[in-house]
């Protein structure tokens, strides 16, 4: 993010104004996702210390300032969120600050059956949910042995009661790990009304083991699944969109995404 501001308020890189931020509410994560956070390069207790977190005050302090400023979206990251303790208080807060009109909240999932109802009641409007497979066992190895593929599903369930009518659904894709993945997903969620994104595994900062050859690109990911659904591309939403976009041909779902 580039805080020069230009007059107006906060501006990109390339000179447009900001309106969307990402506020990280905890460092700490329930999950050791090799390409994320691998359990041999990320301490136990990283993120743990809540000396090192904004108190709730400071947040919405913080959130007033950039909504006055311009900013419309907003959305609560990690870690892994959820861990923080009193968050739908804290979404509560967020949601009546005049200016934000798109307050949504990214998960892995694991603890989101127990509080999907109170952050939908707090006033959060979207939900994105990381899941990078069906199959029980391939979820454990790509949680890095912390997560159940159940509790995710259970917690995509109490989302949809609690009235969260279209999820995105994150799935990072790894070669020899989880591309057999892609179509059984494609296939349990084609017609629910949730958007599947499927992500090009990325370098983060050296910590991740990435190697070019463990890339799908989304180009392939694309033939796959169009030799399987056709597919007819959508058009950008917004200038400089990174994620392609598209639809199912015979009309099952509004979109699968293929995030770069």
């Amino acid at each position: 993010m580039n805080m020069a501001s230009h007059g107006g308020g906060p501006r990109d890189l390339r000179g447009r104004p900001l309106r969307d931020l990402r506020l990280s509410v905890i460092e700490a994560c329930n999950f050791r996702c090799g390409y994320c956070m691998p359990a041999d390069r990320v301490p136990e207790d990283a993120g743990l210390a809540p000396a090192g977190r904004l108190s709730f005050d400071r947040i919405e302090t913080l959130v007033r300032g950039f909504a006055a400023l311009g900013v419309r979206k907003l959305r609560l990251t990690g870690g892994e969120p959820l861990l923080r303790r009193g968050l739908p208080e804290l979404v509560a807060r967020l949601a009546r600050i005049p200016g934000i009109a798109d307050l949504a909240l990214t998960t892995n999932g694991a603890l989101l059956a127990g509080q999907a109802e109170a952050l939908r009641q707090a006033g959060l409007h979207r939900l994105t949910v990381s899941l990078d497979a069906l199959d029980p066992a391939v979820f454990a190895a790509m949680s890095g042995g912390r997560g159940r593929v159940e509790a995710v599903l259970e917690g995509i369930a109490a989302a949809e009661a609690a009235g969260f009518a279209q999820l995105k659904l994150n799935c990072v894709v790894v070669r020899g790990r989880n591309e057999d993945q892609v179509l059984p997903l494609l296939e349990r969620f084609r017609g629910s009304g949730h958007v599947l994104r499927f992500i090009e595994y990325m370098d983060v900062g050296t910590c991740n083991g990435w190697r070019p050859q463990d890339v799908v690109p989304s180009a392939e990911l694309r033939r796959r699944v169009a030799a399987r659904w056709p597919l007819r591309p959508l058009p950008p939403r917004y200038p400089g969109e990174v994620a392609e976009r598209y639809a199912f041909a015979d009309g099952a779902g509004r979109s699968a995404s293929s995030a770069r």
